[in-house]
């Protein structure tokens, strides 16, 4: 895809939605926390309204991210990708001391013309959790998004308001503020507000941010069906297909990847788990043997974790 691109414009077609496709360099894992997902949505969604993007849909998986937008211009997209990027990627170094780029430099995009080939990207989009084995149905994972257009509180359990605590109450007006003033939060505040809350609490603030932020065009996506239902039974009965990108594809399960990071947080202690990947590489090839040890990952699947560079550097085991 980078070389077809090389010296010519990208693909663009006016009016038309563009499937993005965007990876990290080497395959290297992204998200790690609940803070990475949410930093990262939470500026997606704030650099779409500010370079007037519409966002049908979007798919945050471990290691690269998936979207459906619509553009005014070839340009507008470029910026939109860019800026969202270089913000998320100088946040998410400053808060581990780390140095240098995370996503491949040069982004996918496909143009979508036409309701069949919108519907199966629409599917490819929504199923990639299913397909890597990180949800059972489309609609079960969190970070693809779908079943917050039907479902204010999707994965938390509904509490009435005058219920909340002190601290949630004035957490969700923060949030609020921030939101409709266009900005963002950053590591450390997102640290104060869920180092305050417990259980369902920490939920309920992860439910409500995602909608507070909520940048999604309902009717655009579900413009495409009857329904939600009918678009999520779409996704049960086939995978889709994208044959526009060059999408590189990682075999095998990314559930080993939560594995890791269960065991990184319970029995390491390593907070934030992402912290892991600035650590001397004396200490990342030790992790590296309890890692294969413990959870059963292959020296690719750790190296692709710890951002090791040698995969197959003989001390890993």
């Amino acid at each position: 895809m980078e070389k077809k691109n090389r010296g010519r414009k990208r693909r663009f077609i006016p009016d038309e939605c563009n499937h993005i496709y965007q990876r990290t360099t080497g395959g290297k894992i992204l998200f790690y926390d609940r803070e990475d997902f949410l930093i990262c949505y939470m500026i997606i969604s704030v650099t779409a309204r500010k370079h007037s993007i519409r966002m049908l849909e979007l798919c945050m998986m471990v290691d690269h991210i998936h979207m459906l937008i619509e553009a005014e211009s070839r340009e507008r997209m470029a910026d939109f990708i860019r800026d969202y990027s270089s913000v998320f990627i100088h946040e998410y170094n400053t808060s581990i001391g780390r140095h240098g780029q995370m996503f491949h430099k040069s982004y996918g995009n496909a143009p979508k013309k036409g309701d069949k080939k919108m519907r199966s990207t629409i599917v490819y989009i929504g199923n990639n959790p299913v397909e890597k084995r990180l949800s059972e149905r489309a609609e079960g994972y969190r970070w693809n998004f779908l079943r917050y257009f039907v479902d204010r509180n999707p994965f938390s359990q509904k509490v009435p308001v005058k219920s909340y605590s002190r601290a949630l109450s004035g957490f969700i007006r923060l949030v609020d503020r921030a939101a409709e003033s266009g900005l963002y939060l950053n590591y450390n505040m997102l640290r104060r507000i869920f180092s305050s809350l417990q259980g369902n609490e920490v939920e309920l603030m992860t439910d409500h941010i995602i909608m507070a932020y909520f940048p999604f065009d309902e009717n655009g996506i579900l413009g495409f069906y009857d329904d939600w239902k009918q678009m999520v039974d779409a996704m049960h009965s086939t995978s889709g297909s994208e044959y526009d990108l060059d999408e590189k594809v990682y075999p095998g399960s990314d559930q080993i990847y939560r594995n890791m990071i269960k065991f990184v947080r319970r029995e390491l202690a390593v907070s934030p788990v992402r912290a892991v990947t600035v650590l001397p590489v004396e200490r990342k090839l030790e992790i590296a043997r309890l890692l294969m040890l413990h959870t059963g990952a292959s020296k690719y699947e750790v190296a692709k974790f710890l951002h090791l560079n040698h995969v197959d550097d003989p001390d890993m085991g």
